[in-house]
């Protein structure tokens, strides 16, 4: 797989990044929980999907211009733009400071497509925003470096920073890695928000669509709230019901991510959250949605029809308590009524 960078040294953000921040002249707080909130409401129960059979030459070999093309419409499709910069536009702004939430646990059978991201780093360039200014990051640093196909990367002219948040650790206020030093309170406890969260105006959230042996499913949500907090471990129980829906509620998380752009090329219906190849299928879509719920609804749906077409019983028999869905539409999050999303579908030859 193409890699973004060859810079091999290991970025730790002691002060960094805060200091290329402040010398954009970024203030941190600029166009964060307005901006979210209106794109949850005009997005509200909309999902936008866009197929292309050509977008896999195989399992896992992905055909990068295909799959560019396909999250270029996707974006288009969404915003309802005549051009990708004016669509972007609708997303973020030349001001922004970006951070783009991978999922690599699963590298690299079952990890975000890197001709996706790619797509998505071009245009928030095209809107004018810096290398610098835009962050590709996950959580463990042996998931990104583990065949991903994105290499860790602190030099902005080779491309956008590629950083890990460096596991549990550290719990700091110095740079933009590791996790606040102060716990956050949320409905089903506390945790230590990661410090991109807190530095970056934007999140764009760049899932996968896969089984999960405790929450189910694992589409958006998930993504965001497991993978930005130094205690996941303490928030599986009972199916992650409420707890996903309880961590994502929070300021942290909800005023900041203004997109799902979510990797559909590959859907896994078993076995997860690891890769098992033996259950999962090419479904060769990119998705794009303002509304998490929607979108993570939408996952859980495809799932089930997967598990029913293999023989596989529904996920509500293994999992009965699975309910973080309802519990998020609840406080205002989205639609998590499969009945009320309005899933568009665009075929692309």
């Amino acid at each position: 797989m193409a890699r973004f960078s060859e810079g091999r040294r290991r970025f730790l953000g002691t002060g960094v990044g805060v200091a290329a921040l402040a010398a954009g002249g970024v203030t941190l707080a600029d166009a964060g929980p307005a901006w979210a909130q209106r794109l949850r409401e005009t997005g509200r129960g909309r999902v936008i999907g866009v197929e292309h059979a050509g977008s896999l030459e195989g399992m896992n070999r992905e055909v990068p211009a295909v799959v560019e093309e396909m999250t270029n419409r996707a974006i288009l499709e969404l915003t309802g733009k005549p051009d990708l910069v004016a669509a972007w536009r609708e997303i973020v702004s030349p001001d922004d400071v970006v951070g783009i939430k991978l999922n690599c646990l699963a590298a690299p059978g079952m990890s975000t497509s890197p001709s996706m991201v790619r797509a998505m780093v071009r245009g928030l360039q095209a809107v004018g925003i810096p290398n610098e200014r835009i962050y590709l990051y996950e959580q463990y640093p042996d998931r990104l470096a583990d065949r991903s196909g994105f290499e860790l990367n602190d030099d902005p002219r080779k491309g956008p920073m590629v950083v890990h948040l460096g596991g549990r650790e550290p719990l700091t206020d110095l740079g933009l890695l590791g996790y606040e030093s102060a716990a956050q309170r949320h409905e089903s406890g506390e945790s230590s928000y990661s410090n991109l969260l807190k530095y970056c105006t934007a999140i764009i959230n760049a899932p996968v669509i896969k089984d999960h042996n405790l929450a189910g499913v694992t589409v958006g949500m998930k993504n965001m709230t497991h993978g930005n907090i130094h205690n996941p471990q303490d928030f599986h129980e009972h199916d992650c019901n409420p707890q996903i829906a309880h961590i994502y509620a929070h300021p942290r998380i909800k005023d900041k991510v203004r997109l799902v752009l979510c990797d559909g090329l590959r859907v896994q219906y078993d076995g997860g959250p690891q890769d098992n190849p033996r259950a999962k299928v090419r479904h060769h879509r990119i998705y794009a949605a303002t509304d998490p719920v929607a979108i993570d609804a939408w996952g859980e749906k495809l799932v089930n029809e997967l598990r029913a077409e293999h023989g596989k019983k529904p996920l509500s028999q293994r999992h009965p308590k699975l309910g973080y869905l309802v519990e998020a539409e609840r406080l205002g999050l989205g639609v998590a009524d499969a009945s009320r999303i309005d899933a568009r579908i665009t075929q692309l030859t």
